[in-house]
């Protein structure tokens, strides 16, 4: 059983911040953990009225420049609390320091199996392969409810990056547990942020989050980290110079189920939401190729 600190409600911080502003200019914030001033790397930097968005880069900058003098944004990272910032433009001066508060749950609490043989869920045979589907914060994630993976310690994340994008671009790993086929928790209680080596099969060690498989399961995520808002047109466009990682799609078979999600939308699979869950005992669509093994 793992127990951590009992889970709050989001925490909301208002800052007001004033200097006059007559055109677009740009403004550098930074995140940073309220605990030890560590950067806070690819945190999601979200306008919600307007439904867009991106990410800060890998030391927690970003900037914003616009017209407009008062802007509203929610920054969003795994291991903190929601923090919301209305932000004044017209007295910044400099970098903006923003520090992010901890956010500790409670995670389920389950049995537990351990075998000195690892196991990797099923290899899929590759029938295709998909680019960012959607804006930012987009997840494809591989529902895994082998009762071979059940109550077992997981080692290594697998994904396939197929050709036509960059794959030592950076992506976050994301995991989930399943309870009665619904979404239930995020188990990866840290950012992990990988970058692959090649193309073809990557293999990532996880064995130090002590992340253990529920007994319903759970949902192994890639989660995109390049873009803001995109249309899959857009990306059609970059004429093989795609900056991002494309994920091998393959066919699975029997019990295997692929869920997609951006920051501004709930998981679903092919126009159905996770809570319509379970689907027909075989399923022919395409989904992610990603594997788990465990021990």
């Amino acid at each position: 059983m793992r127990i951590n600190e009992p889970r709050g409600y989001r925490l909301y911080v208002v800052l007001f911040l004033t200097s006059f502003c007559l055109q677009a200019q740009s403004y550098h914030i930074q995140l940073l953990s309220k605990t030890d001033s560590s950067a806070v790397p690819f945190a999601s930097v979200l306008f919600e009225s307007r439904k867009t968005g991106f990410h800060s880069d890998e030391f927690g900058r970003f900037s914003l420049k616009s017209n407009q003098l008062i802007d509203t944004i929610k920054i969003r990272s795994i291991g903190f609390q929601d923090t919301l910032l209305i932000v004044d433009k017209s007295k910044v001066k400099g970098e903006l320091l923003i520090y992010l508060a901890v956010q500790s749950i409670i995670l389920p609490e389950f049995r537990i199996f351990s075998d000195n043989k690892p196991y990797t869920s099923k290899k899929p045979k590759k029938v295709g392969a998909l680019q960012q589907w959607g804006g930012v914060g987009s997840q494809y994630g591989l529902l895994l409810d082998d009762e071979k993976l059940m109550g077992r310690k997981m080692l290594k994340a697998h994904f396939y990056l197929a050709h036509g994008g960059n794959p030592r671009y950076p992506f976050r790993i994301r995991i989930y547990s399943i309870k009665q086929g619904e979404l239930d928790k995020e188990l990866s209680q840290e950012s992990v942020i990988v970058r692959a080596l090649h193309m073809g099969w990557n293999e990532f060690d996880i064995s130090q989050y002590d992340i253990y498989v529920p007994e319903g399961g759970c949902l192994l995520a890639m989660e995109w980290l390049n873009f803001e808002n995109v249309l899959p047109a857009e990306l059609i466009q970059t004429k093989g110079k795609y900056p991002g990682q494309v994920l091998g799609m393959g066919y699975f078979g029997n019990r295997y189920l692929g869920f997609v999600k951006d920051d501004f939308s709930a998981w679903h699979y092919n126009r159905d939401y996770l809570q319509r869950y379970p689907l027909p005992e075989k399923s022919k669509f395409m989904n992610p190729m990603i594997r788990l093994t465990v021990k």
